[in-house]
Formats: structure tokens, C-alpha cells, sequence
């Protein structure tokens, strides 16, 4: 067996002095630190020892945040500081597009109750609008009548005007002197 002598930064002294020289190492060493677990000449992974202590069970985020105000160190301290922080406002945030939510379920509902009220109200016009037609309908013949025997009497005073000397143009507007004039001459009353 060769002993070996190390450096203080923990190599092999004659490794070293054969590097400088520019010779080959004898054999394949691995540094210091390095554990090579796979491949050709890797000694086989040694099974890890059996923990004393049982699995620790999943912690909630409040046992977590707990824990860390009460560390001891400062960095875990603040993390968990940070981590608080973010835990309320994800809290906030969530409980406004709740809110969010609810108030546009409660517009979409409002705008499908309006819409019934619409169309409901839309069907009650269109019945009065039939209603309306119906009472105009039979009320328009005897006012188109009216306006018939209106047009007659104008005709007739047009052609009286005429015989008695008056100038009145074929259409248009009658005066009322021509008109007052036809009214006494005749005894008749003008219908307007």
C-alpha cells in the first residue's frame, strides 16, 4: 500500500508534481467531493441508511407562515413575511371576482327579467294597435265620406263662383268672401 502525501488544499503531492512535469496519472482518480454513480468503473451506489425519524406529514400554509415568523433566522423571517402578504391579497383578489361574479349574475339575471317585461309589453301594444286599427277602420268611412261631400260642396261653390262672376281658380283654396257670398246666396251651411 503507497501512502499518499496531500497539499493543504487536499490533492495528491506526487499527482501534482507529475502534472507539472506533463506526465499521465497512473490511474484514474476521482477528485475530491465528486461521487460518480453511473458508467464504466463507478463503484456501486451504497443504499442510504434508514431515517430515524418518521416522514413528516404535509404541513397547511398557516403552519407554515407560524413557523417562519418564529425562526430564527432573519431570511426565513422575511420570506415568510413576504409569503403572508401574498397569501392576503390573493384572499382580496379572489373575494372581489367573487363579488365580481355575483354582480354579473345578478345584471345578466335582471337584463333576462327585463326582456320578459318587453316582450310582454311589446305584445300588449301590438294588441292595442289592433284594437286601434279596428276602431279607425270603421270610424274612417263616414270621416272619408265627409271629406267626399267636402270636395263636392267645393265644387259646387267653384262652379256657383264662376256662373256669378267671381274669379276662383280651379284648385286651391277658396276665399271666404267667395265662400260667404255662395253661403247666403244659396241658404246652404259650408261643411270645412
Amino acid at each position: 500500500m503507497t501512502t499518499t502525501t496531500m497539499t493543504p488544499n487536499g490533492t495528491d503531492r506526487a499527482a501534482a508534481v507529475r502534472a507539472a512535469n506533463g506526465q499521465p496519472a497512473p490511474a484514474q482518480r476521482m477528485p475530491m467531493g465528486i461521487r460518480v454513480t453511473k458508467g464504466p468503473g463507478a463503484p456501486a451506489p451504497t443504499p442510504a441508511a434508514p431515517r430515524d425519524t418518521a416522514p413528516t406529514a404535509p404541513r397547511g400554509v398557516e403552519d407554515l407562515l407560524r413557523m417562519a415568523a418564529s425562526s430564527d433566522l432573519a431570511r426565513t423571517r422575511h420570506l415568510g413575511a413576504k409569503i403572508a402578504g401574498l397569501v392576503k391579497d390573493l384572499g382580496a383578489r379572489i373575494e372581489a371576482e367573487q363579488a365580481q361574479r355575483q354582480e354579473r349574475d345578478a345584471a345578466e339575471a335582471k337584463r333576462r327579467e327585463l326582456a320578459e317585461v318587453e316582450a310582454k309589453l311589446a305584445s300588449q301594444l301590438a294588441e292595442v294597435r289592433q284594437k286601434l286599427r279596428g276602431t279607425r277602420d270603421s270610424a274612417a268611412s263616414p270621416s272619408r265620406g265627409g271629406r267626399r261631400e267636402g270636395a263636392d260642396q267645393r265644387a259646387k261653390i267653384r262652379a256657383w263662383a264662376v256662373n256669378a262672376g267671381f274669379e276662383v281658380a280651379e284648385r286651391g283654396r277658396i276665399s271666404r268672401q267667395v265662400v260667404e257670398a255662395w253661403a247666403t246666396a244659396t241658404g246652404a251651411e259650408v261643411t270645412r
